[in-house]
């Protein structure tokens, strides 16, 4: 079986090895297999609306503008918007994708 490495805070491993001694690597190794076991947990990544009269709250608005209005928005608008009024193109772009993940 190939390995992978994983970090675990000190205060914990230290716990784990004083219960355990040298069967520390065999009893973790076997908890985290009992994770194979269990049921698929959804998980998704997500975004927190930005809060009302910040940058990024803007940049917010206006990509939910632009969409009301058109049906649809683009990334490219929705910068261009955003660069009229001063704000950071990378600010917008990175702010439109997460808009993006919440539409």
């Amino acid at each position: 079986m190939e390995k992978i490495c994983i970090e675990i805070p000190a205060p914990l491993f230290f716990e784990i090895y004083s219960r355990f001694g040298s069967k520390t690597g065999e009893m973790i190794t076997k908890s985290l297999s009992t994770l194979a076991d269990q049921p698929a947990v959804e998980f998704r990544e997500t975004s927190v609306r930005p809060k009302p009269h910040t940058i990024t709250g803007r940049i917010w608005e206006i990509a939910d503008g632009l969409k009301a209005q058109n049906g649809f928005t683009n990334r490219n608008d929705v910068v261009k918007a955003c660069m009229s009024e001063g704000i950071n193109m990378n600010t917008a772009n990175t702010q439109f994708s997460h808009w993006l993940k919440e539409n």
